[in-house]
C-alpha cells in the first residue's frame, strides 16, 4: 500500500505541473490519480481492521458529519466519537484511547496543531490526520512537527481522506 501512496504523490505532482498542458495530458494525469485512489479503497475494503474509534475533532457540525459519512462508507464498524472543541477532544483521547484522529486546526477553544502535539505526547500509539481549510505550507510544517501522520485540505477531503486513513491504519500505530 505504501508503494501506491508513493505513486499517487507522483500522479499529483504530475496533475500539478499538467495544469498549464494540453487537455490530454490533465485528463490522463487525473485518470492515474483516480486509479490509484480505487486501488487502494479496495485493499482497505479487503483488509478492513474491524471495530476500532475514530475521534473527529471539527467545531462545524456538518463537517463533522461528513467526514463521518466518508468514514463509515469505507470501515462500518467503525466507531465514531465527534468533540467541537479541543477540551472535549482530549477527554475522549484519554477515556477512549482511539486509534485515529482526524483534527481541525481552528478550534474554539484550542489550536490543533497544538492539540495534536498534546495528544500524540498522551498516546503515541494514536495517529492524527489534520483537515483543515489551510493550505499554506506552514501549517503542513508545523502539523507534522506536532506528529500528524497527513495534512489534507477539506477541499480535497473526498479525495484524499480514505487513502489518508489507509495508510495511518496500516502504519502500525495501534494501541
Amino acid at each position: 500500500m505504501a508503494i501506491h501512496l508513493i505513486q499517487i504523490k507522483r500522479a499529483k505532482q504530475l496533475v500539478k505541473l499538467s495544469l498549464h498542458a494540453d487537455p490530454p495530458v490533465v485528463q490522463l494525469s487525473r485518470q492515474i490519480v483516480l486509479k490509484f485512489s480505487r486501488i487502494i479503497h479496495s485493499e482497505m475494503m479487503s483488509t478492513n481492521p474491524g471495530n476500532f474509534d475514530v475521534l473527529i475533532v471539527d467545531d462545524y457540525q456538518p463537517m463533522r458529519a461528513a467526514l463521518r459519512a466518508l468514514l463509515q462508507s469505507a470501515y462500518p464498524g467503525v466507531n465514531i466519537l465527534e468533540a467541537a472543541d479541543g477540551a472535549r477532544a482530549l477527554e475522549l483521547c484519554l477515556s477512549h484511547r482511539p486509534r485515529l484522529v482526524l483534527m481541525d486546526i481552528e478550534l474554539p477553544d484550542a489550536n490543533g496543531i497544538e492539540l495534536t502535539a498534546r495528544i500524540k505526547a498522551k498516546l503515541p500509539e494514536c495517529n492524527v490526520i489534520v483537515v483543515s481549510q489551510h493550505s499554506a505550507s506552514i501549517y503542513v510544517e508545523r502539523a507534522h512537527e506536532a506528529g500528524a501522520y497527513a495534512y489534507i485540505t477539506k477541499g480535497t477531503a473526498h479525495q484524499e481522506l480514505l487513502p489518508a486513513v489507509a495508510g495511518a491504519l496500516a502504519s502500525g500505530a495501534q494501541p
